[in-house]
This record gives structure tokens, sequence and C-alpha cells, in this order.
């Protein structure tokens, strides 16, 4: 199989890692630029399918398992989104006392915010928790 073959499988297979990232397509793909490299070297197919075999082998009990555990480290939680909101000061960017409908704005996001009192456009809310899409706040005096 010509080396140009190789690469080209290889370079597929590490293109859908992106999308399955549990580092199974990029060991194959590895494997693949191995029996390339078999291939340039002048090795029959047999030689580099043995090779990219034994290289696949190697590459997922050994490389695997490390990058698997350096990739979903236990303990570490990022906050994102809605999450990361928690414990923030924001500013009130429309208030409607009569339907009780209060929003703020956060990097370009609008929040629907429900607060015990009564708010008003400019008025500072700290994010205490979320519920669902809803964010519940409590006034903070300025």
């Amino acid at each position: 199989m010509p080396a140009h073959y190789w690469f080209i499988l290889g370079l597929i297979l590490l293109i859908g890692e992106v999308f399955t990232t549990d580092f199974s397509l990029s060991c194959i793909g590895i494997a693949c630029f191995v029996s390339a490299l078999c291939s340039w070297l002048g090795l029959n197919v047999y030689w580099q399918l043995a090779i990219g075999a034994i290289t696949i082998y190697i590459l997922f009990f050994t490389l695997r398992p490390f990058m698997l555990k350096y990739m979903y480290r236990k303990g570490e939680k990022f906050k994102s989104n809605i999450e990361a909101l928690s414990g923030e000061l924001l500013t009130v960017s429309e208030a409607d006392n009569k339907t009780k409908k209060y929003f703020v704005k956060k990097d370009g996001d609008i929040w629907e915010v429900i607060c015990d009192s009564e708010l008003a456009k400019g008025d500072k809310v700290k994010v205490l928790r979320s519920e669902g899409i809803k964010l519940i706040v409590k006034k903070e005096n300025n």
C-alpha cells in the first residue's frame, strides 16, 4: 500500500478524534503514520500491517490510559455557563415590577432573574444559585 494512502487515512482518523475525544482514533491514526513510514522505507504490505497492528496495541495499552487520565482528572470541576454565575455581582438591565420580570446581562447573555424584593433598572444583585435557566438573586445594598 503506498505511503500516501496510509498518511491520508491517518489524517482522517486524527480529524475524527475531534468528535470522539477518547483517544482511540488518535492511536489508530498514529499507527497509520507508522505504517506510512514503513511503506516509504520499502517494506511490503504485510510488514506495514503487522507493524501498524503492533503500534496500535502498544498505544492502546500505554499512551491511551495516560492520556485519558490526564484529560479526565477526577476532583477538578470546571464551572461553566450558568454554574460560573454563582456569587457574581450583576446589574439589572431590564425591570418590570408589574409582571415581576427582571433581567440581567452578563457577557452578552441575557438572564431572567428571580428576586424576593422589587428591583429597578441599574440595581445591583448577587447571584445565589440557579433554578433551570433562571437565576435566583438577592438585592445588594448600594
